[in-house]
């Protein structure tokens, strides 16, 4: 098992929310999982309110973070991009 292998450790040296940063390594996670990275399947873990999970993923898709469009629709899937699209 190789782990987290969709996530970029680069995301902390982001200046980006809490919330954006979560809603990144949860969607990572669901990857790894073999699940859909969807806002749907994020949700059912996300601790935060459903205002606080669609402004982190309108954060990560404005920020170049991950592929998707605002609004986010709940079967979307928000795939991680390459550092090199993140601004």
């Amino acid at each position: 098992m190789h782990g987290n292998m969709n996530m970029d450790r680069a995301i902390f040296d982001l200046n980006i929310s809490v919330e954006a940063t979560s809603l990144y390594i949860l969607l990572c996670a669901l990857m790894d999982a073999g699940e859909d990275p969807t806002l749907q399947n994020a949700s059912v873990k996300w601790t935060g309110t459903k205002e606080a999970l669609d402004t982190a993923a309108r954060e990560l898709i404005e920020r170049g973070i991950v592929a998707g469009a605002v609004p986010t629709p709940n079967d979307m899937h928000l795939h991680p991009n390459s550092r090199e699209h993140w601004c």
